[in-house]
């Protein structure tokens, strides 16, 4: 965001611990937008409150300013001056953003957004997604908009495995900020009543455990799950409390007694508790390092037992065409068997099992090692394995238990200029993983760079930010009493075919009746029929 002295002072606004005062970051013309940022929602998670659940922040006198980001939850650069651009880590992270329209709402308030984000469960903050672009493309549209913050790596998903730590704080801390819009967002023009939970890739699968949870299902009324959800296979695992008396152990602590480690573990510095993405420190048989478990708490029954009890909502959710084509491709051999051994990290269910092993590898025994068909068909399959089959399974469970609406999309629009540096380390050049970010926020989030906006990419994020703010509002990405504002009428997923999907191209939007061609269907079947003993049973 640009210098202070450039925007002028926001209106004042109550909140329920106090007066607030943030930048007018639209400050001409007949729409205009306040931003309010640095929000607390809860207090900071510092010495005794470290390892517990989010607790009330303290109320203040006066006018509090909240005109800049917060601190970012503790964790590892991810590049270069990703410091410097993104700001130092803090255990004190607990706080929001809230972009506002200044203008009067046509009913009792503007729908709310409210954004979760993404970072594996182990990095991500509220300031890349930007703060005057949001204004601009998102909030301009009628639309209260809120990032969030939440403890990431260990700090946030830290569990001893019984009621002394039970896990799961970082979405505690999406629950309390979500508590907090429902206090507060009347205050800003937003509408209680209608919040939509939208998050991409693990702010996606966030989204849906939110849902899942009693604690938190009843807070909210639609949702979006972009590039995950609680049906993709990376997003929780049984073997947590393992991973954290691991982490307990390298940090010194060798205490068996759940009260002793977590006592000790207060005395740890906080950035030893980031997750060193370069150093996998996890089991060999899981993805991710640190990630939601069921704990019996947050999670007080099984995933389907959850979803079949959660509150209906009209849900949104879909991928990039070549969402596995960041997933470490350019680590694959050009020798077939270890490619797939890579993908499925050795020693996992596919590659133990070589029923599924040897179905799999079909698909590219018949291909030129090395040869760019190779490469897409590795890039196809860990599309699949990471995000299309859970995403066409949520489809599926969701249609058969509620009678609200489920949409899925899948956006094609390639423009390489989006992933900036990082398109050199792509096995297939392509639209992938958190492409679909910059056609919602209208700015890429990987680095600190601004791809050109042209006409025709002016065209796919209207089309795009039109579809998602659509839902936001009416539950219908068409819009309002049955007409479409899309170019192509988006028909939702039905009990009998639950792969349509709605498809953003660079020309137009169209629909179709299967979902990758029926590819991502095939790899489900394959699967299911001989999944090995070690695979959960939902895919």
């Amino acid at each position: 965001m640009s210098s202070a002295k450039q925007y002028p002072n926001s209106r004042i606004v109550q909140t329920s611990d106090g007066k607030i005062q943030g930048h007018r970051l639209i400050y001409e013309g007949d729409r205009q937008v306040d931003a309010f940022q640095g929000i607390p929602f809860a207090a900071p998670p510092i010495g005794e409150l470290r390892f517990k659940k989010p607790q009330p922040p303290a109320r203040w006198s006066g006018v509090r300013e909240a005109k800049a980001f917060s601190s970012r939850p503790i964790q590892l650069s991810k590049f270069k001056d990703d410091f410097k651009i993104n700001g130092v880590p803090s255990e004190d992270c607990l706080y929001l953003n809230v972009f506002t329209p200044c203008w009067n709402p046509l009913s009792v308030g503007f729908p709310v957004m409210f954004f979760i984000p993404g970072g594996k469960f182990e990095h991500g903050e509220a300031k890349s997604y930007g703060d005057t672009n949001i204004c601009e493309n998102i909030v301009s549209r009628g639309i209260v908009f809120v990032t969030i913050q939440y403890r990431v790596g260990y700090l946030g998903f830290f569990t001893t495995g019984d009621n002394v730590c039970p896990g799961n704080l970082g979405l505690w801390d999406q629950t309390v900020s979500l508590r907090w819009v429902q206090s507060n967002i009347g205050a800003f023009a937003g509408d209680p009543n209608n919040v939509t939970v939208v998050g991409q890739s693990a702010g996606g699968a966030s989204a849906d455990f939110l849902h899942l949870s009693p604690h938190s299902t009843g807070l909210f009324h639609k949702i979006i799950c972009m590039a995950g959800n609680a049906e993709c296979r990376w997003t929780s695992n049984e073997v947590m409390p393992i991973h954290c008396r691991n982490k307990a152990r390298l940090l010194g602590v060798h205490s068996y007694n759940s009260d002793e480690i977590i006592s000790q573990l207060r005395r740890v510095p906080a950035d030893k508790f980031s997750v060193n993405y370069k150093e996998d420190l996890k089991e060999e048989e899981v993805d991710l390092e640190t990630v939601p478990y069921i704990d019996g708490d947050f999670f007080p029954a099984s995933f389907d037992e959850l979803r079949a009890k959660a509150r209906p909502k009209p849900m949104m959710t879909g991928v990039t065409k070549e969402e596995g084509s960041l997933m470490r491709l350019f680590h694959f051999e050009s020798d077939h068997s270890n490619s797939l051994a890579v993908l499925f990290y050795e020693n996992e269910w596919a590659y133990a099992n070589r029923t599924i092993y040897r179905a799999l590898s079909r698909h590219i025994d018949r291909l030129e090692e090395g040869s760019d068909e190779f490469a897409r068909a590795m890039a196809n399959l860990a599309s699949d394995y990471y995000f299309n089959a859970g995403t066409l399974e949520l489809c599926r469970k969701t249609v058969q238990i509620q009678k609200e609406p489920v949409y899925l999309y899948t956006l094609e629009h390639f423009n390489p200029e989006v992933l900036g540096i990082f398109l050199k380390f792509l096995i297939v050049p392509d639209v992938t993983h958190t492409c679909d970010l910059f056609y919602l926020f209208a700015r890429a989030t990987f680095a600190d760079f601004f791809p050109e906006i042209t006409n025709t990419e002016r065209l796919v994020i209207d089309r795009f930010t039109t579809a998602l703010t659509n839902f936001a509002t009416y539950g219908d990405p068409n819009g309002a009493f049955g007409e479409s504002s899309l170019p192509t009428r988006w028909e939702p997923v039905s009990r009998s075919n639950y792969s349509r999907n709605y498809v953003f191209t660079t020309e137009t939007c169209a629909m179709r009746e299967t979902f990758f061609e029926g590819r991502t269907a095939k790899f489900m079947r394959i699967i299911n029929e001989n999944r090995s003993n070690s695979y959960r049973s939902s895919l």
